[in-house]
């Protein structure tokens, strides 16, 4: 039996290394999109390329994780942001919109496209900063297709020398006796990089549709979950401090205060139960003591 072939553009960011080495993957050929770091790069802002790029690969599956993050780049640099979060999608869609044969898709976008008191629904759209206006309007170039649109936020132990998670900056900074401040108004409910990598493969698997927001149950403030975080590695919290997003200086862009996710409709859709906060902080504190 030919296996299927999945594309996974972006695939030397914090996610993609992680989702390359998912044991799910085994089931089906898989390429990835390194962008400039690799040989074979074709840049996906640009149509031709893009096209040409695809027309060689003809993958069956595309995944994409391609994406400026960076809130404070994307507010001062729309012009990129629109290239890296909304130009690449609209590229992929052209190229499957003309395929004879039917081609998934799986779009990456952020729990940022929400503000105000969480969790959040999926037609509880705020928009706040540039960041979270390009993710959603690379959600809306999928509108010709039937795409799956996973919204979420993610932690754990990087893959890659070039990113750094939320807990990678907690745990340098633990183990260093760093003072850090941890905020306590600040709410999210991300999810391990390996159980999200489990639920984009369980999308493909059964070739989801829709917009969903995919996070952990029960989510916390950053200040109690880096708290929970250092617990559960036995670590010294004496040099972290809670403190008020509002208070501090240094953060330039606005970003929501509730990031909460309802996952209900993920839930119900797949039939699973996610895991709680609790369980994924414990989950990825053991890849740092392995």
């Amino acid at each position: 039996m030919v296996k299927k072939k999945v594309l996974v553009l972006g695939a030397n960011g914090l996610l993609g290394s992680e989702l390359l080495s998912n044991a799910y993957l085994s089931q089906y050929e898989v390429v990835g999109h390194f962008g400039r770091s690799n040989e074979d790069h074709a840049d996906l802002s640009v149509l031709d390329q893009t096209v040409h790029y695809l027309d060689r690969i003809k993958p069956d599956v595309i995944i994409n994780l391609v994406a400026l993050t960076n809130v404070d780049y994307c507010e001062q640099n729309p012009n990129e942001s629109y290239l890296g979060n909304v130009r690449v999608v609209e590229n992929v869609v052209a190229w499957i919109n003309q395929q004879s044969n039917k081609i998934q898709m799986v779009q990456i976008s952020t729990d940022q496209v929400y503000d105000g008191q969480g969790p959040h629904l999926e037609d509880s759209v705020s928009l706040k900063n540039y960041y979270g206006f390009s993710k959603y309007a690379g959600e809306l170039a999928t509108g010709s297709i039937d795409a799956a649109i996973l919204r979420t936020n993610l932690f754990g132990k990087s893959k890659t020398d070039q990113r750094v998670s939320f807990t990678d900056w907690l745990y340098r900074a633990l183990t260093n006796n760093e003072n850090i401040q941890v905020f306590d108004d600040v709410y999210f409910s991300p999810l391990s990089m390996s159980t999200l990598c489990n639920m984009i493969m369980r999308v493909v698997q059964q070739n989801i549709t829709g917009v969903y927001n995919l996070g952990s149950r029960q989510g916390l403030s950053k200040a109690d979950f880096a708290l929970a975080f250092a617990q559960a590695l036995d670590l010294d919290t004496e040099h972290m401090t809670r403190a008020s997003v509002d208070d501090v200086n240094v953060i330039k862009t606005y970003r929501p205060k509730d990031m909460r996710l309802n996952v209900d409709k993920f839930e119900q859709t797949l039939a699973i139960t996610l895991p709680n906060l609790h369980q994924e902080i414990i989950k990825v504190a053991k890849e740092y003591t392995q």
